[in-house]
């Protein structure tokens, strides 16, 4: 079942048109890597998802039971909120049910007003408690500041001291663990270690809901994605499979494309010749040959597909004015500290 279907969308800012046409669908489960060149439009293609831009043609339906989720939209409100507290809002309805069954529980305890109708009251919110995992919920949020890698000590800490890499964990952390069933997330591995993001992984896998993810680390992708989305040129590709299975399909067809151009292109050079010579020789039936093959030249040229060209790339050539001794560099017992915050100490290295 698909929660999302993008059809003929376009997209331009005065005189640059970033896409146009853009058709794709994504389902339930899908987790999506989308990619290309840095300002071809993913992020404004986001955006738009979000409802934050409108396209400037096409459509865009989520269906009803969709709730898409998206990083900006999980920015840190609260400054004077602690890490840890900041994330619980995200499940402030589960909040509301616990204070409420505390507040059920005193006036049970104290036998205030109908007993049985409040002990109805209280069983029937703690089933859905529980049912919503209320039970659990405070562990879960921890245990994901933990895999994003906060430590015990910071998830104390208050949103106003946090650097903007923890600010970015802080958000991933509310949106992935959102009511959000599609989340869009926007080269989400940035300002993540190795473990951190090997614990996003993990999450991803195991997340029931679709994920439509911008992202330039190919490992990350391979190892969550199982459809690949490209923007090139203004106009999307889109294969099954993961992105090293994208590269090899885009190969493929990007080869067949090729092959059958220089075909086409051979086949134009063919036909022209004939009507040339037809042409030539003058004669009344030479005259028809060559506008039926004129026709069926006409054809060719119509339904010609030219291969993209290739994306320029940078390249750097680095020379040395001169060359450097053995030894560049030479490091014994360093330490660092801001007040009583140890950065490191005893460091030692020799390049």
């Amino acid at each position: 079942m698909s929660v999302l279907n993008v059809h003929n969308l376009t997209m331009t800012f005065i005189e640059r048109t970033l896409f146009e046409d853009v058709t794709f669908d994504i389902e339930a489960h899908d987790k999506v890597g989308f990619i290309g060149a840095n300002g071809t439009g993913k992020t404004t293609l986001f955006k738009i998802l979000n409802g934050k831009l409108s396209p400037t043609g096409g459509n865009v339906f989520i269906s009803k039971d969709t709730v898409v989720g998206y990083m900006e939209q999980h920015a840190c409100a609260d400054s004077d909120r602690s890490v840890c507290d900041e994330l619980l809002t995200v499940y402030s309805e589960l909040i509301e049910q616990e204070k409420h069954l505390e507040y059920l529980s005193q006036q049970i305890e104290k036998q205030n007003g109908d007993l049985d109708r409040l002990i109805t009251e209280q069983t029937e919110l703690m089933e859905k408690f529980q049912r919503n995992g209320g039970l659990e919920y405070k562990s879960r949020a921890k245990s994901a500041l933990r895999g994003l890698g906060f430590s015990e000590s910071e998830l104390d800490m208050k949103t106003a001291a946090l650097s903007g890499g923890q600010k970015s964990k802080l958000s991933l952390a509310k949106l992935l663990l959102s009511k959000a069933n599609l989340l869009l997330l926007d080269e989400p591995t940035n300002h993540l270690d190795i473990e951190a993001v090997s614990w996003l992984e993990s999450f991803i896998k195991d997340f029931s809901g679709a994920v439509f993810i911008i992202s330039h680390d190919r490992y990350f992708l391979d190892a969550v994605t199982n459809k690949t989305i490209e923007l090139e040129h203004k106009k999307i590709m889109c294969y099954k499979g993961n992105y090293s299975e994208f590269i090899k399909k885009k190969e493929q067809v990007q080869e067949a494309v090729i092959n059958k151009y220089k075909n086409d292109l051979k086949e134009i050079d063919r036909i022209q010749g004939i009507i040339d010579q037809q042409k030539r020789w003058g004669r009344e039936h030479n005259f028809v040959t060559a506008e039926s093959k004129q026709k069926q030249l006409d054809k060719i040229k119509e339904q010609l597909v030219t291969p993209d060209s290739e994306l320029e790339t940078l390249n750097f050539s680095f020379t040395p004015n001169r060359v450097s001794g053995n030894d560049v560099l030479m490091c014994s017992n360093l330490s660092k500290a801001f007040g009583e915050k140890r950065l490191f100490e005893n460091v030692s290295l020799h390049i």
